[in-house]
C-alpha cells in the first residue's frame, strides 16, 4: 500500500516531475476539493512524456510547460461535458421508457401483463434473457413496495403496478434488455414511432430498424453509466462498439466516423432519437464547452483531445 502524503508533499512530488505549479495555493485548495486522485490520476496522461507511460515508467515525466492548472482544466472540462451529454442522455431515457410502456400497454392489456412469459419474443435463445427480465421486474416491485413511492400506492390502492409507473424504477440498462425481450412486431412498432418523428422533424424518411435501436440502446447504456458515476468520459470508448452501419447510411456518414464507439457515435446516434431542437441544443452546448476550453491549454493541443472524442474538424457540421 501506498504511504499517507499530505496535499504539499503531492504537490513537491508533482513538481519533482517537471508539472509547474502556477499558483501553489489555488492548487492546495483544489486537491482539498476534488483529491489528488481524481484530478492527477485521472487526467495526467495527456501531460506526460509518451516513452514514460509506454515502458511504464515510474517515476512519471511530464512534458515540458505542462502545468497543474491545465490537468485541473481537463478535469473541469470533462466534467462540464459529463454534465450536459448526460442531460441528453436522460431525456432519450425518459423517452424510451415512455415508448415500450405505451406500446407494451397498448398490445398487453391483463394485469401485470409484464410479468407474463409468453408476452415476451418465444425466440429460444431468448428464454433466459425473458426469465432474467421478469425476475428483475418483480424483485423491483417488492423491493420498492415495501416503501414509501408509487409502487406501494398503486399496490394498496388498485393492486397492481402499471407498467408506465414502473418503468420509473428500472435503469436504463433493464430497458435495454426490455427492449430486446419484445417480439418483432412490438420491436418495429416502437422502431418505427422513432422513424416517424424523425420525418417530422427533419422531413428526412429513414428505415430505423430494432437493430438501429439496439445499438442506441447499447451505447446510450454505457455512457449514461459513465456520466453517472463520474468516471473520464472524453477518452471513453466502447470496448465491443454497436453496429453502426446502418445508422451511419441513415445520417449520410462514414462508418470509420461512428464504429469507434466514442463520443462521436454518441451524439451521432442520439439524433435519430431525440427531438431535432434537443439534439441541436445538445451540439450547440458542446460546441460551447469545447470554445471555453480550448484556450486554456498551451503544452498540448486541444485538438488532440477532440479527436480523442472522435470530434473531426467541423465535427458539428457532419452531424
Amino acid at each position: 500500500m501506498k504511504p499517507f502524503k499530505t496535499h504539499r508533499q503531492q504537490l513537491a512530488i508533482l513538481r519533482a516531475r517537471g508539472l509547474k505549479i502556477n499558483n501553489g495555493s489555488k492548487a492546495l485548495r483544489i486537491l482539498e476539493n476534488e483529491s489528488y486522485y481524481a484530478v492527477i490520476n485521472g487526467y495526467k496522461d495527456f501531460f506526460l512524456v509518451k516513452d514514460a507511460i509506454a515502458k511504464n515508467k515510474i517515476p512519471e515525466t511530464y512534458i515540458p510547460n505542462a502545468t497543474f492548472e491545465e490537468i485541473y482544466e481537463l478535469y473541469s472540462f470533462d466534467r462540464d461535458l459529463r454534465n450536459t451529454l448526460l442531460e441528453y442522455l436522460l431525456k432519450f431515457e425518459s423517452n424510451i421508457k415512455s415508448k415500450i410502456a405505451y406500446r407494451f400497454s397498448e398490445k398487453y392489456k391483463e394485469p401485470h401483463a409484464y410479468l407474463i412469459l409468453k408476452n415476451y419474443t418465444r425466440h429460444q435463445t431468448k428464454l433466459k434473457d425473458v426469465l432474467s427480465l421478469i425476475s428483475t421486474i418483480s424483485n423491483t416491485i417488492s423491493k420498492n413496495g415495501k416503501k414509501k413511492g408509487s409502487i406501494a400506492h398503486y399496490l394498496d390502492k388498485h393492486d397492481g403496478v402499471p407498467l408506465w409507473v414502473l418503468v420509473n424504477y428500472l435503469t436504463i440498462g433493464n430497458m435495454q434488455y426490455f427492449y430486446s425481450c419484445l417480439d418483432n412486431s412490438l420491436q418495429n412498432t416502437i422502431a418505427k414511432d422513432f422513424a416517424i418523428s424523425y420525418k417530422r422533424d427533419y422531413g428526412n424518411v429513414i428505415h430505423y430498424t430494432p437493430d438501429m435501436l439496439e445499438s442506441t440502446l447499447k451505447t446510450v447504456t454505457y455512457f449514461r453509466n459513465v456520466c453517472a458515476h463520474e468516471e473520464r468520459l472524453y477518452n471513453f470508448k466502447l470496448h465491443k462498439p454497436a453496429p453502426s452501419a446502418d445508422i451511419a447510411k441513415a445520417l449520410s456518414l462514414g462508418i470509420h466516423l461512428l464504429d469507434k464507439g466514442n463520443i462521436f457515435t454518441v451524439l451521432s446516434f442520439l439524433k435519430l432519437v431525440l427531438p431535432k431542437k434537443e439534439h441541436q441544443k445538445m451540439i450547440k452546448n458542446i460546441t460551447k464547452i469545447i470554445c471555453t476550453y480550448s484556450p486554456k491549454f498551451n503544452s498540448i493541443s486541444f485538438d488532440a483531445i477532440l479527436l480523442e472524442m472522435g470530434l473531426v474538424d467541423k465535427w458539428n457540421e457532419l452531424i
